[in-house]
């Protein structure tokens, strides 16, 4: 048995339409559009409306109701249960696996349209004291062009210029005392 949870304000009415269900699978379609409570009554499916108009609403009401689902099945049934969200929003769609995951549920979550992100690997994020350090690699005058050059702010600079000074990963330059280097 599939418990299917349709976030029609993101994919439409034509994506809806194309939701394949048993009669024995359990369909929620979340929109407050009228064509789109038509088309659930005409499936027999569940349209909930009954969330507030605002940004991001359905999406919260979707992760509340799937949260409520879970938390009342056991193990058993939790087996026995295949999670499905049909939607185009990846924030919901995390938010969705996420729940899942926590419980252990089966679960797919379906696009309607092809993704244009590509999952290439996230660089790591630098902290204030590794930019600092990276750009020291030759000689340097420690001032706002190399601060605004970095990206930081003035507080994360002068941080991570006395972090850096303190353990003695950086020190003047033997070519110009204005200058700054790695050690």
């Amino acid at each position: 048995m599939k418990m299917i949870f349709v976030d029609a304000e993101n994919i439409g009415l034509k994506a809806l339409e194309k939701v394949k269900a048993t009669p024995l699978d359990k369909v929620f379609v979340f929109s407050k559009v009228d064509a789109i409570k038509l088309a659930c009554e005409k499936s027999l499916y569940l349209c909930l409306s009954d969330y507030p108009t605002a940004t991001n609403q359905a999406d919260f009401y979707i992760i509340a109701y799937l949260a409520r689902i879970l938390s009342t099945l056991d193990k058993q049934q939790l087996g026995s249960v295949q999670f499905e969200l049909h939607s185009n929003d990846e924030s919901l769609l995390t938010a969705f696996e996420f729940q899942c995951k926590q419980l252990g549920a089966g679960f797919n979550c379906l696009r309607t349209k092809k993704s244009n992100v590509v999952n290439l690997p996230k660089p790591e994020a630098k902290s204030p004291v590794d930019k600092v350090l990276a750009a020291l690699k030759s000689p340097k005058t420690l001032g706002p062009e190399l601060q605004n050059q970095l990206g930081l702010s003035k507080s994360d600079f002068t941080r991570a210029i006395n972090e850096l000074t303190k353990s003695n990963q950086i020190q003047r330059s033997p070519e110009s005392k204005r200058k700054w280097i790695q050690c």
